[in-house]
């Protein structure tokens, strides 16, 4: 079973229902399914084996959607990877999986003529990912089959979807936030809206024209369509936020403007979403991811570090060129431990409060940096905040703070810097705070915090 098996039953059962729409123009699923089998006729025209790495580096539209279930179709292991890739970065994917055939805007190329049948990459696995890279090298994530229906089957309980949805897709499918929604709609017959790139004015056209009932972001593209959506119309009933931590005050500015966002928790290894907290329920409990997905256990363990369990874990990884596919880290018992810290609270809601190898240690005195954070970013005018350790000969680390404001109004460091002293103690101010036009993220809008940490960091072992 792959997903292209699910699209050819969609197809038979609704073949005239809307797939895909783009600017001008749409595809049913008779016809995506038509485009997905052309793909696969081509795929094996050019002698790719069965069994082997497809890696698809195209342009977002019906035809990406197409060639990525054509792989699947083919019988082909597929490894989707975000369109803004460098050649250089496109070269690390295929040194990891070596892939017999890679498509991309140009055509078909060959990197691996001497590729193989991975003997380490078991049989029921479909498609592999890379992970974000935020905190590290990018590694690739395998998953199979029914790691992607049991997400999709336990999101679609939680949000109540229905084969009348119409999705907004602003991820790549090279992310798996974009991946899991394309793989959903089809499980579902919900339609899915694609543009070619992100364009904040012409999202929020689409929304406030009535044709969008769904859209999933990162925070970085909530914040950016809200600059030109002050109020959103009744056809919109969710707006999943996910891919990295929201702030108090976007999701706020979200509320104010009747946005129904649903906050989620989740992470490639878990094949998307692990809590989400639908829209009633994440307001009257601001700062909650939810409860756990259907199937899916979360637990806090020592540290208060959070481990999953659940039918929707992805099965191998493969950490990086030239090493083998392991199976995904996971205990005795199935627990996946992630690295976030956070608690599940009696009533069964999940909380993320930062992550395991973040804690800064000053003077002997344990900060968290995403409770610093979270207080900063109260501060209006700051749209995100990432704080760090960094050495002090004297206290072991100090706090540092790299600001981004939101542009509404000007925030500097002294204001940062009196707005936590009056609020923290001492040993947990920021002893240096730096304001900065834009931090620096990767393609799917997560904010890459070793590089802040690299590129502010240095020269703090003066300060005492």
């Amino acid at each position: 079973m792959t997903p292209a098996s699910d699209l050819a039953r969609r197809a038979a059962t609704t073949p005239d229902a809307t797939a895909l729409t783009r600017d001008g123009g749409r595809l049913t699923f008779a016809e995506l399914d038509e485009a997905a089998t052309g793909w696969s006729n081509r795929i094996r025209d050019a002698r790719v084996p069965p069994r082997s790495f497809v890696t698809l580096c195209l342009t977002p539209g019906p035809q990406a959607i197409a060639a990525l279930f054509g792989a699947w179709r083919s019988d082909c292991i597929a490894m989707p990877l975000h369109e803004g890739l460098t050649d250089a970065e496109v070269a690390h994917a295929h040194r990891i999986v070596n892939p017999a055939l890679h498509i991309d805007n140009s055509g078909f190329h060959f990197p691996g003529r001497d590729a193989t049948v991975r003997p380490d990459v078991p049989s029921h696995v479909v498609a592999f990912l890379l992970t974000s890279g935020s905190s590290g090298a990018p590694r690739a994530i395998g998953f199979d089959h029914d790691a992607l229906a049991a997400s999709a089957a336990a999101v679609t309980r939680r949000l109540a979807l229905t084969s009348d949805d119409r999705w907004g897709l602003c991820l790549s499918v090279g992310h798996v936030g974009g991946m899991s929604l394309v793989v959903r709609a089809v499980m579902n017959g919900s339609s899915v809206r694609l543009w070619r790139s992100f364009d904040e004015n012409a999202v929020a056209g689409a929304v406030l024209a009535g044709d969008l009932t769904h859209l999933a972001v990162v925070p970085v593209m909530l914040r950016r369509i809200l600059a030109r959506l002050t109020e959103a119309p009744e056809t919109l009933r969710c707006v999943l936020v996910g891919g990295a931590a929201a702030s108090p005050a976007l999701l706020d500015q979200a509320w104010r403007a009747g946005l129904p966002v649903a906050p989620t928790w989740g992470m490639t290894e878990t094949a998307s979403q692990v809590a989400t907290a639908p829209p009633q329920l994440a307001r009257r409990f601001p700062g909650t991811v939810g409860r756990p997905i259907a199937g899916v256990e979360v637990r806090a363990g020592r540290g208060n570090v959070l481990s999953v369990r659940g039918p929707t874990l992805a099965s191998v990884a493969i950490p990086g060129p030239g090493c083998p596919a392991e199976p995904l880290r996971a205990g005795p018992a199935g627990w996946f431990v992630t690295r976030d810290v956070g608690r599940v609270d009696d009533d069964g809601l999940v909380w993320i409060e930062g992550r395991e190898d973040a804690i800064i240690v000053s003077g002997g005195l344990n900060v968290s940096p995403r409770e610093v954070e979270r207080l900063i970013e109260t501060l209006p005018g700051v749209a995100r905040a990432v704080v760090f350790g960094a050495p002090s000969e004297e206290w072991g680390e100090v706090v540092v703070a790299v600001v981004e404001p939101d542009g509404s109004a000007g925030v500097s460091a002294p204001d940062i810097e009196r707005h936590c002293r009056a609020r923290l103690a001492r040993g947990r101010w920021p002893r240096r705070i730096v304001v900065v036009d834009e931090l620096p993220r990767t393609r799917t809008g997560k904010v890459m915090r070793a590089r802040v940490a690299e590129r502010y960091g240095p020269g703090l072992e003066t300060w005492t």
